[in-house]
């Protein structure tokens, strides 16, 4: 009996030792996996220095053993011959001798394997980085770029801008941050940009509002942010949430930020200003378009005006220090530039005045604001005539005609958008009271909006709402278009964005303002009587541009366009927001066209810096002109010259204009 359970015993002693034996068997062989499939999931970086580390081990080995078979003489030739077999199996193709053909053969077989696994290992990890780089997740290494965060409509004109500002810049880039695959962005931007010039554009995938994502584009190294209002139902959150992002980023720069911010909603900029300070300019996108288009349905040209300042394509707006300046007064500086246009003043805490008084005196710290072709084109004339006494040589041939003409007008606005509530707001500013403002519209939405909200805050317009279709003859002949001073016709609603970046929405509605303009283009051509109003229009797409020409309307206001060149201009520089908020409100000075009989004899030539001598008579300043037989040309500018060389001489005609900046 205990014979049979001493027998028991060892057979449970043995199963159990077998049992343990194999659960570390396979516990080791599960370990030696792990370990293996961690270094290869490591990559290049880990596999390479053990490959190198076993090649070594190798070399030596066979080494040894080539020197004991006595085919080498010296260890450093056993070394060569086993290196030189490890990399070409051909090496061994002349080897005689049993023991060192067998040898031969496996270094040969040990180098095939190392020598194919680190290709291996290098082809996985070129892939990989490959991968990562068309992810759009590497980290940019620039300075002094311009980082644009989110992806909307507005961002190729954006580029377009920039790249044009650039031109004199060394090695300028633009980094873009984007919810978008990298190479989707690039493909699109290549398409819609005409070149970038020297300007790399950089394309990064990623959420703007994401700090993580934010430090992949060095923003503490970048000259400006903007940040464009993303395409989904809460944009100003998100903008934001983006702009909280990069203010409290722990890995931010002690100085200050210049970040550009597109807004929707008004009602939002209180928060957003907490959340950005002074680090922010916040650009409301509808009230920017509102205000360009009420003031140019009141002045046949001045959009055109508008969008040549806001282009770096042409003569722009400029602040400059001059030193030689300090103790003179503004009188002064505008004769001292010939190429120049100086129009006010920064003073050295930073506020702005257009226009000021001519006998404003120039003190340190100072700056002039300037209309000039480029930054380093603002330089002092060489020769300074002086011009009061050429100017009292010719005074008798300048006429001083200051005839008051009444504000009480008759305006109308075909269609209506989300901007058409604030036009109206904007153009009760300009009227008098007791003018009216009549709407055509066929909108639900937007007829309740007007009567039940629009109509209480006109303070000196009376509203009128007509019912129709603004591509229906019958309703637009209904109106009597000859009784209005301005026709404002607007692109029918669009509620947001992302429907501009679908083609059928936004050609829809060109269309239908294109449908509009022809039937009013129809209508004047068949009536005996001049026409007598303004019409501006609104539109979408740049290119429907060029279609809506034959038309031959007043001024078109492209709003996408025109706001991404405002954008552009304030991440170059956020003083412009000073100088545009007193151009387009009707506080302060503004842009007018005024007649030229008002500044000089009609034929006569005349240098510019005359007309200049003249409008400062009338408590103006001149800064171009506008030659009325070009109004239809578009390769002529419309007839519209900014910044003229005060010293060429001009023949005006009487049609023609002189573009002046005045406070009434």
């Amino acid at each position: 009996m205990k014979t049979k359970n001493k027998t028991y015993l060892t057979f449970l002693c043995s199963s159990c030792n077998h049992n343990r034996n194999r659960y570390q068997t396979s516990y080791f062989r599960a370990w030696l996996q792990y370990k293996s499939d961690n270094i290869f999931a490591a990559g290049p970086v880990v596999i390479i220095p053990i490959l190198a580390l076993i090649s070594i081990c190798l070399i030596l080995i066979f080494s040894s053993l080539y020197l004991w078979s006595g085919e080498t003489h010296t260890y450093s030739q056993s070394l060569w011959e086993t290196f030189m077999r490890t990399l070409d199996p051909g090496s061994a193709a002349e080897d005689t001798g049993g023991i060192h053909r067998l040898i031969s053969a496996a270094v040969t077989m040990c180098g095939i394997f190392i020598i194919s696994t680190l290709i291996g290992a290098l082809t996985t990890g070129m892939e990989g980085k490959l991968a990562e780089l068309r992810k759009g997740r590497t980290k940019v290494v620039e300075t002094n770029h311009t980082i644009i965060l989110g992806w909307s409509s507005k961002i190729f004109d954006i580029i377009n801008e920039l790249v044009l500002a650039n031109e004199n810049q060394h090695n300028p880039s633009i980094v873009i941050l984007a919810p978008k695959d990298r190479i989707e962005m690039q493909e699109i931007i290549s398409q819609k940009i005409d070149g970038n010039k020297n300007t790399k554009i950089i394309c990064r995938n990623g959420d703007p509002m994401s700090i993580h994502d934010l430090n992949i584009l060095s923003p503490n190294n970048a000259r400006s942010i903007i940040i464009l209002a993303p395409l989904n139902d809460n944009p100003d959150v998100s903008v934001i949430k983006t702009i909280l992002a990069i203010t409290n980023n722990p890995q931010r720069t002690k100085l200050k930020f210049h970040i550009v911010a597109e807004i929707k909603e008004r009602n939002n900029i209180e928060v957003a200003r907490i959340a950005g300070a002074d680090e922010v300019v916040f650009v409301h996108a509808d009230e920017i378009i509102a205000r360009i288009i009420a003031q140019s349905g009141r002045q046949s040209g001045l959009s055109i005006i508008l969008s040549m300042l806001l282009s770096f394509k042409y003569d722009e707006i400029y602040f400059k220090y001059e030193p030689l300046l300090v103790g003179k007064t503004f009188n002064d500086a505008l004769f001292l530039y010939r190429t120049s246009s100086v129009i006010g003043l920064m003073f050295a805490d930073e506020t702005i005045k257009i226009c000021p008084s001519r006998d404003t005196i120039i003190h340190q710290n100072d700056q002039i604001i300037v209309i000039a072709e480029d930054d380093d084109a603002i330089n002092l004339s060489s020769n300074n005539t002086s011009v009061t006494t050429i100017f009292e040589a010719t005074i008798s041939s300048i006429q001083t005609n200051n005839e008051k003409q009444t504000n009480i007008e008759k305006n109308i606005i075909l269609g209506w958008n989300s901007k058409g509530s604030l036009i109206a707001k904007q153009l009760d500013n300009y009227v008098s009271e007791g003018s009216e403002l009549h709407i055509l519209t066929n909108m639900d939405k937007a007829k309740k909006i007007i009567t039940e909200q629009l109509v209480n805050e006109l303070e000196r317009q009376k509203l009128y709402l007509h019912s129709g279709d603004i591509t229906n003859r019958l309703d637009l002949e209904k109106l009597n278009l000859y009784s209005y001073h301005d026709v404002i016709l607007l692109a029918n609603d669009i509620n947001n964005e992302q429907n501009q970046l679908e083609t059928s929405s936004s050609e829809a509605a060109d269309a239908e303002c294109l449908i509009c303009l022809l039937h009013l283009r129809n209508m004047i051509d068949k009536n005996s009587r001049q026409k007598t109003f303004n019409i501006v229009t609104e539109m979408f797409d740049i290119r429907n541009r060029e279609l809506a020409e034959i038309t031959r309307a007043d001024d078109f206001i492209v709003s996408p366009n025109i706001l991404s060149k405002y954008i552009a201009q304030i991440s170059e520089n956020k003083n412009l927001t000073k100088v545009f908020d007193v151009l387009l409100t009707a506080e302060g000075a503004e842009i007018y066209l005024r007649p030229v009989s008002l500044f000089t004899i009609i034929g006569v030539a005349i240098p510019f810096y005359l007309i200049v001598e003249a409008s400062l008579k009338q408590q103006a300043l001149a800064i171009g002109y506008r030659q009325m037989k070009y109004a239809q040309d578009s390769n002529k500018f419309y007839g519209i010259v900014l910044n003229p060389d005060k010293d060429i001489s001009i023949t005006f005609q009487y049609e023609d204009k002189i573009i002046v900046l005045a406070e009434d």
